[in-house]
């Protein structure tokens, strides 16, 4: 099993939601990109902040595909 981890940083101030939205998008285009390489997402944890939230994706890829 084969593991790889996607960190995403969000800004929480409604001020940035134009940041934030381009972030979001940004994430979603990284996992497709996982995908189509024969990740599947495992978990993720969310660690929020006083200006910002992490968002920690855990992917696995099984060696044997």
């Amino acid at each position: 099993m084969e593991f790889s981890t996607l960190q995403t940083t969000l800004p929480v101030s409604d001020l940035e939601h134009a940041a934030r939205a381009r972030k979001v998008a940004e994430r979603l285009d990284d996992l497709r990109a996982y995908g189509r390489h024969g990740y599947t997402l495992a978990n993720t944890l969310t660690i929020t902040g006083t200006n910002d939230v992490t968002i920690i994706d855990t992917l696995t890829k099984d060696q044997a595909k």
